[in-house]
């Protein structure tokens, strides 16, 4: 009875980590048409990144997975968030709150994407992926949210505890096409829900959403798809750019030759493994997208919080830093809750997972 019951718990880990994240489904290819022509690029050339240089392939050789375990030993650093003062107009800047989610400040307005601060990642409460260190902020001490963006609904970037309990703070919501049903759902009115298909822009509170295509796709449950994407924004003054989940493919060049380099790229760089690769980004991919896109300064995001897939903890942004080392990218590497100020972003470098096993 001990063994079936160990049995039961493996499979039943293993099929919520597939749910959670998507991974083993076929890529996604949205066929609709585009309005891509009408987006107006609005990116900083004078400090983008000039040339994508080819030093580092596109695929790693083999697509091993290194590193001491698939959780840290030790407690890694985590800020506190809580009383953010809204930013002053013209400025940019950005927490990382853990795993994917995180807080934009562009200019004047709060945006916050695919946060989950729940105890796990996972449609129930009592089982699935479980936080290995503790979300920076609660929906107690976050500030009003202009927007609220979601990639994708898997369930480590569209959680119902998180968002139900942020509701009330938010003025909009901007999804990819289908999430708004589950939205809806939930009971959230669907005037305040802006869907969006792939290339399709609209305008919030001074900012242009652009929902770009990501080789990814949504869906909970079997045999369920719904749309995944990314989002361009700019404000006028800045860009900003978050790829969402998804593998590398021709879309990221396109991007850039759409709507331009921006100030800030916020690249997937976690959970891959061969078996997924055209779902997720091998670390060195994540690299060799930022350098397409041109961007001036880029923050891998999706590590840190919740194993999703069988490598180690660390691996992804180790791998990470020596890539883009090489193809010579400008990148920011914050602690979990670090307020990054987009004029100070340079000061934010420090390799400091390497102090935690």
């Amino acid at each position: 009875m001990k063994k079936h019951r160990k049995i039961l718990a493996i499979t039943l880990a293993a099929v919520l980590i597939l749910e959670v994240s998507g991974c083993g489904r076929r890529e996604h290819a949205d066929k609709r048409e585009s309005d891509a022509a009408a987006a107006t690029p609005t990116a900083s050339p004078a400090t983008a990144l000039t040339e994508v240089p080819t030093a580092v392939p596109t695929m790693p050789p083999d697509g091993t997975v290194e590193g001491t375990g698939s959780k840290p030993s030790e407690t890694l650093p985590v800020h506190r968030v809580s009383n953010v003062p809204r930013a002053a107009a013209g400025e940019l800047s950005v927490i990382w709150l853990g795993h994917s989610s995180f807080l934009l400040q562009l200019g004047d307005k709060n945006i916050l994407c695919d946060p989950i601060f729940s105890e796990r990642s996972s449609p129930v409460s009592w089982a699935g992926p479980k936080r290995f260190t503790e979300a920076p902020m609660s929906a107690a001490d976050a500030p009003e949210i202009d927007v609220l963006f979601l990639s994708h609904d898997h369930y480590d970037h569209m959680d119902y505890n998180t968002i139900m309990a942020l509701d009330d703070k938010v003025g909009a919501y901007v999804v990819p096409d289908g999430a708004q049903n589950i939205l809806a759902g939930w009971g959230i009115a669907e005037s305040r829900i802006h869907a969006l298909s792939t290339w399709e822009s609209l305008s919030l509170f001074g900012i242009r959403f652009v929902l770009t295509p990501a080789q990814h796709r949504g869906g909970r449950g079997i045999g369920l798809s719904t749309l995944a994407g990314g989002v361009f924004l700019s404000d006028g003054a800045h860009t900003v750019y978050y790829t969402g989940d998804g593998g590398y493919g021709e879309h990221f060049t396109t991007i850039y030759e759409t709507l331009g380099a921006p100030d800030l790229m916020i690249v997937e760089c976690g959970q891959y493994d061969k078996t997924w690769q055209s779902m997720h980004m091998f670390p060195e991919q994540s690299a060799r997208a930022a350098a397409d896109l041109h961007a001036a300064w880029v923050i891998p995001v999706h590590w840190g919080a919740f194993v999703l897939a069988m490598h180690a903890w660390d691996d992804s942004i180790r791998r990470f830093v020596t890539a883009a080392e090489e193809l010579g990218l400008r990148f920011a590497t914050p602690e979990i809750g670090q307020p990054v100020g987009y004029r100070d972003i340079a000061s934010f470098t420090e390799h400091w997972w390497e102090a935690y096993q």
